[in-house]
């Protein structure tokens, strides 16, 4: 089968169960996804690392209304488990080449989002942004803003990365095209947003929910940056989870938490 087949496929049994809503295992959201990743190169690849990172764990997220002598009064938003696979692809030049730029030599980075976010509250938003230092350009966010196609009550998505990464092997003395791939499927009530911000990328979702059961989500997302030297590595790279509860629509109170991951690529 095809994987335009697959998708296909995949599609319409995401339609058929959508129509079923008295099943809780009818859930479009827990319908098996397609995916693939082939974003790491053969054995004995040069320049190239892979880090996984968890930066929250089922964290907490309550937004702080007001404080009284007897205590905080706060509110339920999230809670978040946010994890993160980094690769970096020293590529068109060697990592010792003092001529790194002018002869085609970048750096790219590829971030994959994974995890679980639950909403504790009913009203607001939850976003994701990355920020890389000044030396370090956002490429792209997966998958962007206006990409969902509307399925019922649901939302389907696809993210598609392809690229040729012009790699080295044998220590440097040897070239090789490795093409990087990543594609899932996913979907969800919510209308899912994704693009390049200042100084980053940002993607996530406002929802407004008006079921008995607080619903939740798979994180599903990609981050595309580059570096056109490698001396911006090692790079510090935060990663910044922005909540807000919400009642009115004049009042939001924010609940945010950020952490800082370093990013250094493999130099040999």
């Amino acid at each position: 089968m095809s994987d335009a087949e697959i998708v296909a496929a995949i599609r319409r049994l995401q339609e058929l169960q959508a129509t079923d809503s008295s099943n809780p295992s009818n859930d479009p959201e827990t319908v098996p996804r397609e995916y693939v990743n082939q974003l790491t190169p053969p054995v004995g690849t040069s320049f190239f690392s892979r880090q996984s990172v968890t930066l929250f764990d089922n964290e907490y997220f309550a937004a702080t209304f007001a404080t009284t002598p007897i205590g905080t009064i706060q509110f339920p938003v999230q809670t978040l488990t946010w994890k993160v696979d980094i690769y970096t692809y020293v590529t068109g030049a060697t990592p010792d080449d003092s001529q790194f730029q002018e002869n085609g030599g970048s750096v790219m980075i590829v971030i994959v989002h994974s995890g679980h976010l639950a909403f504790d509250g009913r009203y607001g938003d939850s976003m994701f942004r990355v920020i890389a230092p000044s030396a370090v350009s956002a490429q792209k966010q997966l998958p962007p803003t206006g990409s969902g196609i509307k399925n019922g009550d649901y939302w389907n998505y696809t993210i598609s990365y392809d690229q040729i990464m012009n790699m080295f092997n044998n220590g440097g003395n040897g070239t090789l095209n490795f093409g990087a791939k990543y594609k899932e499927d996913f979907s969800r009530k919510e209308l899912q947003s994704g693009g390049t911000v200042s100084g980053g990328v940002e993607f996530g979702s406002e929802f407004r929910i008006t079921d008995a059961e607080l619903p939740g989500y798979d994180l599903a997302s990609v981050s595309i940056f580059r570096a056109d030297s490698t001396d911006a590595f090692p790079a510090t790279f935060s990663f910044e989870a922005n909540s807000t509860w919400s009642a009115l629509q004049d009042i939001k109170l924010p609940a945010n938490k950020s952490v800082s991951v370093k990013v250094d690529i493999n130099r040999g």
